[in-house]
């Protein structure tokens, strides 16, 4: 093992040289006009110094032939030529497909000298796949700088990681380019964090992203082939945050009919501000998203992966929900919302293709995936937590597997909507799964494998199933109730009136985000509710309190959410002058002839309502 203290110095040479570099660099380009001035589809608000990368490169460069270290010619070369085009791209713009070769150049050098994703592990399969990524990173680096900080420091962590793992390796090169550019990153940082004063421009994105994606591979090329599982999960999750960021932002982009190049505020991190975080904050969740994932990589350094999959699992289905939900933020315009609305129920013009099938049917593919590990989990656990044999397990999973997945296909469970999930259709899970346990029971003692299990283990693996399957149901339906509820809103709104049709208006605001109203309380003159709950939010007394609780909780709208309500309409006014709050409505109307289907129209919140003949568009149930 490579001493990590000779690795930590680099890093540390790094980071002072990159703190000396940098305002040297920021006088240099306010002197010679390289700066970026604030725009309409950018997230800064000032004219802020560009060319960064220049001190970052700098600082990296310093740190290696300081060191000692042999220098890998290879890759130093392959360096500069992306930091180089970088440097030109910021200073006189080069077009996409210029850049798009030289990484194509550059993927190929790393080919020639052996460098393969998978490690060997693929074959001819690593050759299309190191293209893939050395592409995909080094975009998704810069993609990623996208607000203030958040590429420097997840490029930190994800560098001082691969440093880490290159030591314990033996490695001795790979480690100190791997502790250099985490240096050399958050030096840069002290002055890109927010309110940054310089960024780092395509010379530091490139170069990152080129720098990550060869070390990534290296250190996986050095593990050998004795784990295939192993290998192949480091780099994917050392680099879990830019292939989230870019895999939600290219989507979305599709659907909404942008370019994929086009510039924006719809990253992950915009997302998250769009939901009431600060911008810091938003850069330090995704901070802590990438720091999990590392750590997850050097325990499974020390550990076998089968010792860590439940978290290995855990930690990927978790950011995959994570990314769901934050694709439900509003951040392009209403035309854009309504074409992406319409893409993903399929109601496109454009003909079927392979994306448009995943995204139409994506709830069926993930809950799916989910159900698989969940069901692979529950078996291994009940397995383990009797102390079972390890007879034939892989042909008896498979078959617990295949059959628990079709009835909960055939009960029709993965056509319902999971943010709607209500009580009996937590009871249909447990039945489904019940059914499916009795049926392998079944199948095993038909078979004569029966005496290898015990009626125990049917319990155990019951229970644990039906429960996991059920516990991401309502941990899916509690991820999206807190996007609703902590999202941006241009108002906020007290709900007068907590019975069913308060019920009903809530949840209506909460999930409809094109009212961009945000409720924060109930007014309700039953006085048994009185400092009570629902759906979340406090009833805070009646209408002799109203002034009180508006003094309080300075709502922009008072939203009435019964007739019987409406008419004290008048006293409520009365109560309310002086203050700016507006009225708003909330009106149900049942409207069926006999032996016709029922229709049922939901009134708009900010208008009265009128006669369904004679209205325009309502919202229908």
């Amino acid at each position: 093992m490579h001493s990590l203290s000779g690795s930590a110095i680099a890093g540390v040479v790094a980071f002072i040289s990159c703190l000396v570099f940098t305002p040297l660099t920021i006088k240099l380009a306010h002197k010679q006009g390289w700066v970026v001035k604030p725009r309409a589809d950018r997230w800064h608000q000032k004219t802020t110094a560009l060319m960064g990368g220049i001190a970052i490169f700098a600082a990296y460069n310093i740190a290696i032939f300081t060191s000692g270290a042999h220098a890998n010619l290879m890759f130093y070369g392959i360096s500069f030529i992306m930091f180089a085009t970088g440097l030109i791209d910021d200073l006189w713009e080069l077009k996409p497909v210029v850049k798009l070769l030289t990484q194509i150049a550059c993927s190929f050098v790393l080919i020639y000298y052996g460098f393969n994703f998978g490690g060997g592990l693929l074959e001819w399969a690593g050759i299309p796949l190191t293209f893939i990524w050395v592409i995909g990173i080094t975009n998704a680096i810069n993609l990623l700088d996208n607000m203030d900080g958040l590429a420097a420091g997840i490029s930190a962590i994800v560098a001082l990681t691969t440093g880490t793992l290159a030591s314990l390796n033996g490695d001795a090169y790979l480690a100190i380019s791997g502790f250099a550019l985490g240096g050399a990153t958050i030096g840069f940082l002290v002055f890109n964090f927010k309110p940054a004063k310089i960024f780092m421009g395509d010379s530091g994105s490139l170069f990152l992203g080129c720098t990550l994606a060869y070390q990534s591979i290296a250190v996986q090329y050095k593990m050998g082939s004795s784990s295939a599982v192993w290998v192949l999960f480091v780099p994917i999750s050392l680099m879990a945050i830019p292939i989230m960021d870019t895999t939600l932002v290219t989507i979305k982009r599709l659907l909404a009919g942008r370019r994929i190049d086009q510039g924006g505020r719809d990253h992950t991190s915009h997302r998250l501000v769009a939901l009431g975080l600060s911008e810091k904050q938003a850069v330090l969740i995704l901070y802590g998203i990438c720091a999990a994932w590392a750590v997850l990589c050097l325990f499974m350094y020390k550990s076998h992966i089968n010792k860590l999959l439940l978290c290995v699992i855990i930690v990927s289905v978790s950011s995959v929900i994570f990314s769901v939900l934050l694709s439900r933020v509003k951040v392009y315009s209403d035309s854009e919302e309504k074409l992406t609305h319409q893409r993903l129920r399929g109601q496109s013009a454009r003909p079927n293709t392979a994306l448009q099938f995943l995204i139409v049917q994506r709830k069926l593919i993930i809950g799916v995936f989910i159900d698989i590990l969940i069901i692979y989990i529950s078996f291994r656990f009940a397995r383990k937590a009797l102390h079972l044999r390890n007879v034939h397990e892989d042909v008896i999973v498979g078959a617990f597997i295949c059959v628990k997945i079709l009835l909960l296909y055939i009960s029709r469970l993965y056509y319902r909507i999971w943010r709607y999930v209500q009580v009996l259709e937590i009871g249909a899970y447990f039945i489904s799964i019940f059914l499916a346990t009795v049926i392998l029971a079944g199948i095993l003692m038909l078979k004569g494998k029966f005496e290898l299990y015990s009626s125990y283990f049917f319990l155990v693996d019951f229970l644990v199933t039906s429960t996991g399957i059920v516990f991401s149901r309502l941990f899916y339906r509690w991820l999206n109730d807190q996007v609703s509820r902590n999202r941006g809103a241009r108002k906020k709104v007290m709900i007068y009136g907590a019975g069913d049709s308060g019920y009903l208006l809530i949840q209506e605001l909460l999930q409809n985000h094109k009212y961009e109203l945000k409720p924060v309380g109930w007014v309700d003159d039953d006085e048994t509710k009185h400092n009570m709950y629902l759906y979340g939010y406090k009833i805070y007394g009646g209408k002799k309190d109203l002034g009180a609780i508006c003094e309080k909780l300075q709502p922009d709208m008072i939203l009435i959410s019964t007739k019987a309500i409406k008419n004290n309409e008048a006293e409520i006014r009365q109560m309310l002058n002086g203050r700016n709050i507006s009225i708003g409505w909330f009106n149900l109307h049942l409207s069926f002839d006999m032996g016709a289907p029922p229709t049922t129209y939901f009134q708009d919140a900010h208008s009265k309502y009128q006669d369904p003949s004679q209205q325009g568009p309502l919202v229908r149930g």
